[in-house]
């Protein structure tokens, strides 16, 4: 007679391994369902742009996410492609978590927002509220505006922490700078931003990007040596040698003033020693824009920007660009 118990242990053995290969095939078939109501595709993040764009424009990026993400209950991230880890600019300046996500392998519905205008509020944000959850967002443009940041202020200056690095460096700054005989008086320190470099070509002025000049900025400086006394300026700029010839101390009939350069810095060390002085003269750009919200003092702009009539100026509003706190002066 057949001994059938081997048999029987096999058949039970065949159906046990074609429960668990169809269970985790439909598992797998689920994924994308599963992910909606799991919350896993209730994003909300940006590409990183190819077009080469500025520090100044990247933080705008990043405070445009973390605004959306608190309009709408979402979850900031950059979005990459194919997996790829991509190092943005906020990667070498400051310590951030922020997630990588690869919107095609997500498998969840993307919806893109594109801002209209350039240093503009754009209302339609708003409408970002009626988004279904299960919808990740992907955001486009340029979100330069105070009104971006001014709700999640608060998370962005906890979360915008330099490198220690450069925390490092701007103390060694600092404590090299000090003018001779100052060491033991109170006085302020104001970051002086000059943009010029790429704002002179013939594209940038064609569009109507301006570039501030000495008359602009000592009346600017002017404005502080006034009101504090003693002032030591840190100058920090794209053309740092035409600053050192005309943004000098004969601008000034005071003795109680002292200008020093940033020289041969990077882009993050100077926006790390701009940041930590007291107040800020910026003239034009979105980095000395974040040079100055990141200082947190009293800030001084150039009203002239952008030139008046042009095709950047139907792209702008002032009064939503630059934060109704800071001063304008013109040239």
């Amino acid at each position: 007679m057949l001994n059938r118990k081997p048999i029987l242990v096999i058949s039970c053995w065949i159906c046990t391994v074609a429960v668990v290969y169809f269970t985790n095939r439909l598992t797998r078939d689920d994924t994308s369902d599963s992910q909606k109501s799991s919350g896993r595709c209730n994003y909300v993040g940006f590409s990183i742009p190819t077009t080469g764009n500025g520090l100044g424009n990247h933080l705008f990026y990043y405070s445009a996410v973390t605004y959306v993400a608190w309009l709408t209950g979402r979850r900031p991230c950059i979005w990459t492609k194919s997996g790829r880890r991509v190092r943005n600019r906020l990667d070498e300046v400051f310590d951030l978590e922020l997630k990588r996500l690869d919107a095609g392998t997500l498998r969840c519905p993307l919806h893109t927002f594109a801002q209209k205008g350039v240093y503009v509020y754009d209302k339609r944000v708003q409408s970002l509220i009626g988004i279904s959850t299960n919808e990740s967002l992907r955001l486009a443009g340029a979100f330069a505006s105070w009104k971006y940041t001014n709700p999640v202020a608060g998370q962005l200056r906890r979360q915008l922490r330099f490198r220690r690095e450069l925390d490092e460096f701007v103390a060694d700054f600092f404590a090299r700078s000090v003018p001779r005989g100052w060491t033991a008086l109170r006085f302020v320190r104001v970051g002086v931003h000059v943009r010029r470099g790429d704002f002179l070509g013939a594209w940038a002025r064609s569009r109507g990007f301006t570039v501030a000049g000495e008359r602009y900025l000592r009346r600017a400086m002017g404005y502080f040596v006034e009101r504090f006394g003693r002032v030591q300026f840190v100058v920090a700029s794209n053309d740092i040698r035409w600053c050192e010839k005309h943004v000098t101390l004969s601008m000034f009939n005071q003795t109680d003033v002292d200008i020093t350069y940033s020289v041969n810095h990077s882009a993050g060390q100077d926006l790390a020693l701009l940041a930590s002085c007291d107040h800020t003269v910026m003239t034009t750009g979105t980095y000395g824009w974040w040079a100055a919200w990141l200082a947190n003092g009293i800030t001084v702009y150039y009203a002239n920007f952008p030139k008046r009539g042009s095709r950047l100026s139907t792209q702008t509003r002032i009064n939503e660009f630059y934060h109704p706190d800071w001063i304008a002066i013109d040239q």
